[in-house]
Formats: C-alpha cells, structure tokens, sequence
C-alpha cells in the first residue's frame, strides 16, 4: 500500500506560542516512524511538488531543533508525488493507497468521489485539532496492519 502525506494541517499544526505560525505538529515523527514501516511512502503536498526536497527543507524550517535530526532520518525516506494539474494525477490507478490531508481541492474531491476512493482520503488536522495525528495512526494501523503503540519508532 502507499501512503500520501500533506504537510501544511497534517504534519505541521499551529506554533503554540504563536498561533500564526506553522510547527511540526505534535506526534508528526512517531507517525512519519511508523507509515515508514509499514507503506511506501509519498508527498503529496504543494511544497514539495515532484521534489522530495524542497519538501523536507519546508518542514525541517519549522521545526524545532531538538526535533530536527529525527525529521531529516525519517523525512528523507519519503519520495516525491508529481503531477500535472489536481495531486489526485498522482494517486495510483489500483487505488491501493491512503492519503492524509486537511483540504484537498474541491477538482481532487471529485475525482476521489467519481473513482469511489473517497474513503481512501483520510481528513487530518492538526491546526484545530493539535493530537489529529494520533488518530490518523490508529486509522493507518487498521489499514495497513499493526495498530502501534504511541511513540512507536
């Protein structure tokens, strides 16, 4: 199975201290750790558009540096989506696939809706609900087997 992760409302939430910034949201690496584990792993977010790497700099940006090293080990690992117009282009025609993400345009609902994947869209994030990400594993772990402990690495 493949995984597709957004990073904006999914893996970076709103800075406590200052609520107009983005942060790596709270439980990011231990979900990161284990999709890793389990899936192939994709961006599927506009910052890191056929670009593993701008992807991952846009993330190490608003991390903390404690939290830095174990972002780039994990974030590394993840490969880049491309596509051309809506980020549904990128999603496997088998279908075989999960992707998180907090909006996905209403071009992108369409097609999940027309090809009857909607259920394959997990809706996560972590700008209104900072531990979004916990539920997103126990999902991901149904799905792809394994329910993980928290702080699985």
């Amino acid at each position: 199975m493949k995984v597709f992760l957004d990073s904006d409302g999914v893996l970076l939430g709103c800075d406590r201290e200052r609520p107009s910034r983005l942060a790596l949201a709270d439980h990011a690496l231990d979900l990161l750790a284990f999709v890793l584990a389990r899936a192939e792993v994709f961006w599927l977010g506009p910052q890191g558009r056929g670009d593993a790497r701008a992807m991952v700099e846009h993330l190490v940006r608003h991390a903390r540096a404690s939290d830095r090293e174990r972002l780039l080990s994990l974030a590394s690992k993840v490969r880049a989506a491309d596509w051309r117009g809506l980020r549904t282009d990128a999603l496997p025609a088998d279908g075989n696939f999960v992707w998180l993400d907090d909006g996905p345009e209403p071009g992108e609902l369409a097609v999940l809706k027309g090809r009857g994947w909607l259920d394959r869209w997990v809706w996560i994030d972590t700008r209104e609900s900072p531990d979004d990400l916990v539920r997103a594993q126990q999902v991901l772990g149904k799905r792809l087997g394994g329910v993980a402990a928290r702080g699985e690495a």
